[in-house]
């Protein structure tokens, strides 16, 4: 996994100084520290709150959400163009997500 992070990350500096045309250096020092969820148990709670609204997204299943929605302040529907107007896609307390959060599978 590093190694694919790793290339990432040197894809980006060769994208950024082709942009640049070279003129521009990069002076910032990246670190990662890959750690396993057995190594981190915070990564376990990271996991498991992102999957909990991935199911309100993917299947309409808003059961684990709701146990954890306490915990989560804010989510952008960055997707939800619909709703752009007047912060409609910000889902907190005041305006929780739902079923409807549902998002249809694309067509191709």
């Amino acid at each position: 996994m590093l190694e694919a992070i790793t290339l990432a990350l040197l894809k980006a500096k060769q994208r950024f100084s082709n942009s640049t045309d070279g003129e521009k250096e990069i002076k910032t020092n990246v670190l990662f520290d890959v750690n396993k969820p057995t190594q981190e148990p915070l990564l376990n709670l990271a996991d498991y709150l992102c999957w909990a609204v991935q199911r309100v997204f993917e299947k309409g299943e808003i059961r684990y959400y709701n146990l954890v929605q306490s915990k989560i302040s804010l989510v952008v529907d960055l997707y939800d163009t619909d709703n752009y107007k007047n912060w409609g896609n910000y889902y907190d307390k005041k305006n929780p997500l739902t079923v409807e959060n549902k998002i249809s599978p694309q067509v191709h």
